[in-house]
């Protein structure tokens, strides 16, 4: 038993009624205009993420110290702030088993600056030590309200 080519004709109009007609794609320059579209809200939400986190960010970080006595050392350290904040840092001075034998708070108020760079400022504070230090570090720095 074979199909003729009006039997496919009329099985295909029966499909056409019973679920409608068959649905056409979108046209490619649709597709094209809606990944064009998609991808630019992905970058400008990518971007938007990237400054938001950026603002009103602390960053600190040791630079170096010096010991100037058996009672006594000086820490180096730079610390990136926004220009009118104002940070407090925790600064301790270390025997060689790490035993903190030295600790200071120090704090760092607004500073004049205009440019992405300014934001970075480098500092040297000085410890009192109840014995000898051999390393001084910032332990923490966070902002003051």
């Amino acid at each position: 038993m074979s199909i003729t080519e009006s039997d496919s004709n009329t099985s295909q109009s029966d499909v056409s009624r019973r679920y409608g007609a068959a649905r056409k794609g979108m046209a490619p320059r649709t597709q094209r205009i809606l990944i064009f579209g998609a991808l630019l809200v992905a970058f400008a939400t990518t971007v938007w993420f990237t400054i938001s986190l950026n603002v009103g960010r602390l960053e600190y970080q040791d630079v170096g110290y010096t010991v100037v006595s058996d009672s006594r050392i000086e820490v180096d350290f730079e610390v990136t702030k926004d220009f009118d904040d104002t940070a407090q840092c925790m600064l301790h001075a270390l025997d060689d088993s790490y035993a903190i034998v030295g600790a200071r708070i120090v704090t760092i108020g607004p500073h004049e600056g205009g440019g992405e760079s300014d934001r970075s400022n480098y500092y040297n504070s000085e410890l009192l030590t109840e014995y000898r230090a051999v390393t001084g570090i910032v332990d923490s720095c966070w902002l003051v309200d």
